[in-house]
């Protein structure tokens, strides 16, 4: 199997919206692939991304974050259904997955698509931000505003969990916000993740989802995940051991779960928790 990355292009609008691809379209679903706040394909998917293209055709997007106020998650899901419309064959069976605020994107396209989608999987999603996030995200922009050398040091204290951390010395902790790098469309993103209520359209998935939530999640309580799960009709519900950043604690835990629910999505009844195969 070429594992090589193709990077591609689809119109939006009048702009030109950078996908990336890899593997072959074959009986299991194409994975859609969402990622979250500030990021991209590389930053959030550089490992399950070609690993997932093993066995299926796999697409992730790098999104735009339009130069307007009042961003609304349609700013985005509409891109990803663009680049379905576009790309994707009518006959073509579609499994959306998304990362954090790609989460939330994911559920609105799945919403919005209803049977065009046939598996959904949510990955330290949420469904309504709650007064403990919006703190987070005050004092992240505050920070940001102040272009504060102390923001990337609180980044990393809420992407990472305890374990983590605690396993790298004091110096290599702070040697960490060397690789955070806060961006204009990060800070606009958060203020849209400031007022993010999705429950509304929640009801109105009819994809066979898997939730996938963080025990040591500083940034998505654990109640979002749940709240998620009791929401959507035909869904399960895992945890894992990781902090938010589970692109970087768990890749291959969350690499396992993409893997066993899109290709053999029976092995997980509907509306029951799964216990993690890794513990």
């Amino acid at each position: 199997m070429d594992l090589d990355m193709i990077t591609r292009q689809c119109a939006y609008g009048d702009l030109q919206l950078t996908y990336h691809e890899v593997g072959q379209r074959s009986t299991f679903p194409t994975i859609i692939l969402i990622h979250g706040t500030g990021g991209n394909t590389d930053k959030h998917f550089s490992y399950i991304f070609p690993m997932l293209g093993i066995h299926q055709r796999v697409l992730s997007i790098d999104l735009h974050t339009p130069d307007k106020a009042d961003l609304v998650i349609t700013d985005f899901s509409q891109q990803v259904e663009a680049l379905i419309q576009q790309v994707v064959a009518e006959d073509e069976a579609i499994t959306v997955m998304g990362y954090s605020l790609g989460a939330v994107i994911a559920a609105q396209v799945a919403a919005s698509l209803k049977q065009r989608v046939v598996q959904l999987i949510l990955l330290a999603g949420w469904a309504k931000t709650s007064s403990v996030q919006q703190l987070r995200t005050t004092i992240w922009q505050q920070l940001f505003n102040e272009q504060s050398a102390a923001l990337p040091h609180f980044v990393n204290y809420c992407l990472y969990s305890d374990d983590y951390l605690s396993a790298r010395t004091e110096q290599q902790v702070l040697d960490l916000a060397r690789f955070v790098k806060p961006s204009t469309d990060a800070a606009k993103q958060r203020e849209l993740n400031y007022r993010i209520d999705i429950t509304p359209i929640l009801p109105d998935i009819c994809a066979e989802t898997l939730i996938v939530a963080c025990r040591e999640d500083r940034m998505v309580p654990l109640a979002q995940a749940k709240l998620l799960f009791a929401s959507i009709e035909s869904s399960r519900y895992t945890e894992i051991s990781s902090g938010h950043a589970l692109y970087i604690e768990a890749p291959a835990e969350v690499l396992q779960l993409v893997n066993q629910f899109s290709q053999h999505p029976e092995q997980y009844p509907a509306n029951q928790k799964i216990q993690p195969s890794m513990p």
